[in-house]
């Protein structure tokens, strides 16, 4: 069953302090580790500047969502991003879920 994963996240001052040269080999990194991923299993929907001026809105700085064909591509994904060494530069939240349709969403909340 197809999954959901959102990931919102803030850059820590380690980031900060980084020197440019070393903020692009390190983005590097994260593009040749990104090329063990099936695009197929695992792809980025979308991802940018989380907007500051929205009700109830989230305190991070920006988000990524992605679609994974199951839980384990989920946790797959996860593990490679921990693996470059992701959680040093920016703090992280995740939240990860099977894809519902509408009614089965407000089927679930009504049972709570």
């Amino acid at each position: 069953m197809s999954h959901t994963f959102i990931e919102l996240y803030t850059a820590t001052p380690a980031w900060t302090a980084l020197p440019p040269e070393q903020r692009n080999a390190f983005f590097a990194r994260i593009g040749a580790g990104m090329q063990q991923f099936d695009p197929a299993r695992i792809t980025p929907l979308a991802m940018g500047r989380i907007a500051t001026d929205v009700p109830h809105g989230s305190d991070e700085q920006f988000y990524a969502v992605w679609r994974c064909a199951s839980r384990e591509e989920v946790d797959a994904l996860v593990a490679g991003i921990a693996a470059t060494g992701w959680h040093a530069y920016f703090t992280t939240t995740h939240a990860a879920g099977a894809m519902d349709s509408m009614a089965q969403h407000l089927a679930d909340l009504a049972a709570l």
